[in-house]
């Protein structure tokens, strides 16, 4: 016998429904490979450390694009480049009101290969756009320093 403290089993069934209901935009992002990460630290134009549910704290490539580097720039103009993509990646992540990382494999720099959006808007397709970013699929990299001069 039921005590008249438990809840019936179908209002228990129809409270769990509920909140199945209330989950499902965030389960909408899952099924996109979408995974709630948080932005922690910008390294350059096209890598940051995210934090991610169920996944921790790791370095990503972002993917789709690239910027010049920062670190061992071939040149003066190279350097000053990538130091704007810096700049506007980092302006992009602190504007932004939700980070989607579509995460997938792990690079031989042990990087974990990450799509960015912000806002719902792509953040390598922005940053070409801008003319702070060629698009990259991998390869050979792009030889900034010719491009620039």
């Amino acid at each position: 016998m039921r005590s008249a403290l438990s809840p019936p089993i179908p209002g228990l069934v129809a409270l769990l429904c509920l909140g199945l209901i209330a989950l499902a935009p965030d389960a909408a992002s899952a099924r996109t490979g979408g995974s709630p990460c948080a932005v922690v630290r910008v390294i350059d134009g096209d890598t940051v450390d995210l934090d991610c549910l169920g996944e921790g704290r790791f370095r990503a490539r972002l993917t789709g694009f690239d910027t010049p580097e920062t670190h061992r720039p071939g040149c003066a103009e190279e350097a000053l480049a990538g130091q704007a993509a810096t700049r506007r990646l980092r302006a992009l992540v602190a504007a932004s009101g939700q980070i989607d990382a579509q995460l997938g494999r792990w690079d031989r720099y042990d990087r974990r290969l990450v799509q960015l959006s912000v806002d719902g808007r792509d953040v390598g397709a922005r940053l070409i756009a801008e003319g702070l970013a060629l698009p990259y699929q991998g390869g050979r990299r792009p030889d900034w320093c010719a491009r620039l001069r």
